[in-house]
This record gives C-alpha cells, sequence and structure tokens, in this order.
C-alpha cells in the first residue's frame, strides 16, 4: 500500500472536478442518512460531540463512517492512492486513464469565440421562432378543417 498520487500532475483538471462532484454527492448521502436514522436513540447516554455540542446519535455516527468511507474511495479513484487489492488499484488507475484522456481531449477543442457564440445564438432562436410559427399555422388550418367538417 503505497500514498504517491498516480500519475501526479497529469489530468488535475478533470480529477479535481470528479472528485468535488463526488464530493458533494457524498456529502448530501451523508445528510440524506443522518435524516433518515435521526429518530433513532443516542449511541451512548449523554454522549455529545464536545466542539459542537451535538448529540451523539447514530445518524450522526452512520453519516460521518459513510462520507469518510466514500471519502476514501474517492481519493483511491481520483488520486490513484493504492489499497492494496488488485482489482481496484486496476479499476482506480483505468479511472484515472479516463480522467486524464478526457482532459486531454477537451484541450484540442476548437471554442468558439464570442461572435461566433453569439451569431450561432441568433441563428437558432430565429429559426425556433419561425418553426413555432409554422405549427401554430398548421394547427390553426388543421383545426379550422376539422371544425368545418364537424369533427370538433
Amino acid at each position: 500500500m503505497t500514498f504517491q498520487i498516480y500519475r501526479k500532475g497529469v489530468g488535475v483538471y478533470a480529477r479535481c472536478a470528479v472528485a468535488g462532484l463526488f464530493g458533494l454527492a457524498t456529502i448530501f448521502a451523508a445528510y440524506s442518512l443522518y435524516g433518515a436514522l435521526i429518530g433513532l436513540p443516542e449511541f451512548f447516554a449523554g454522549a455529545r460531540i464536545p466542539l459542537l455540542d451535538v448529540r451523539l446519535t447514530w445518524g450522526v455516527v452512520s453519516a460521518c463512517i459513510l462520507f469518510v468511507f466514500f471519502g476514501m474511495l474517492i481519493g483511491v479513484f481520483t488520486l490513484g492512492f493504492e489499497v492494496g487489492l488488485r482489482w481496484i488499484d486496476k479499476k482506480s488507475k483505468g479511472a484515472i486513464e479516463f480522467f486524464i484522456e478526457t482532459q486531454a481531449e477537451l484541450q484540442k477543442v476548437s471554442w468558439p469565440t464570442q461572435n461566433q457564440l453569439i451569431g450561432s445564438t441568433i441563428v437558432v432562436i430565429i429559426f425556433l421562432i419561425v418553426l413555432s410559427l409554422y405549427i401554430l399555422g398548421v394547427d390553426w388550418i388543421v383545426s379550422t378543417v376539422m371544425e368545418t367538417v364537424g369533427i370538433l
């Protein structure tokens, strides 16, 4: 088990983005678990977290354990820490290679300039207006014909 970052300095932005998103999901999951278990009794009678002055309930303990566990998984799959289990290490290195390749491909993208973006947006908006007027006209004609025939 080594605590060295796999391919350090490569794919940093992609790794940070993935770690941040998974970290946010972990916070929501821990909070949801805490909310689901909030009605359970205290872990130990009268036990409190000293600095926060919060009762130590099963919900708090479970949420903390979940947060730490998923935090370690995020570290393994975004930083490449080896855990000693070959299949987990292989999967984490595969995930990291994917993040590195994703960032490399995004750097090759030719992004539009502001004028190109504004021009394209205007074209799309005009097309949507023309299309909606066409659909409105066809609907009006069809409904008028159906009313004349007596179907509506």
